[in-house]
């Protein structure tokens, strides 16, 4: 499926309805209430960041789509067969709920990722492409993020600078080979 061009959130969560078939069944599958979603679905407020997260994971939805309307709503090589979502590479991921973790620190964990974090390394990756000079397309750049996503995990290690610094090359060289 492909994104709704200039969509509100609110229509994209009536696309989302029509695709898993009530309101009812996205809300028991993510953990919400049935009157949060259908106060999503009537435009009257709009989801945290860490429920885009698990309602984008849950389901097997792009994230970027769900939140800003962008790319495809499928994920990148992936496939629905009935209640399971599979990758091209043939690993199964059961769709059975949001695993949610409260971490010591206070953070929260949803399907194994880390709300704050994923957010963190959006923001810091969409400055590293818009400083090298290009322009920020997370579908475009999904590897980027998840290996920066990996990287911001291993702030206590001491070798910890040295892989940002050579995250941001490696930045600097995607762009520059795409403008060249």
């Amino acid at each position: 499926m492909n994104s709704n061009a200039g969509a509100t959130f609110a229509q994209r969560v009536k696309t989302v309805i029509g695709m898993v078939g009530s309101v009812s069944e996205i809300a028991r599958r993510c953990g919400f209430s049935e009157g949060v979603v259908r106060s999503w679905r009537d435009g009257h407020t709009d989801p945290s960041r860490a429920r885009c997260v698990t309602m984008a994971k849950t389901l097997g939805i792009s994230l970027v789509w769900l939140v800003a309307g962008e790319g495809s709503m499928e994920l990148d090589g992936a496939t629905r067969e009935g209640g399971r979502l599979s990758s091209r590479s043939g690993e199964t991921y059961e769709r059975n709920g949001p695993s949610r973790v409260l971490a010591a620190d206070g953070s929260t964990e949803i399907g194994g990722l880390d709300a704050d974090r994923l957010a963190s390394a959006v923001k810091l990756l969409k400055s590293n492409v818009e400083l090298a000079g290009g322009s920020f397309e997370l579908p475009k750049n999904a590897d980027l993020l998840s290996e920066l996503y990996d990287i911001l995990g291993q702030a206590n290690e001491p070798i910890y600078t040295d892989k940002i610094v050579a995250f941001n090359h490696k930045v600097g060289e995607r762009i520059r080979s795409k403008v060249a």
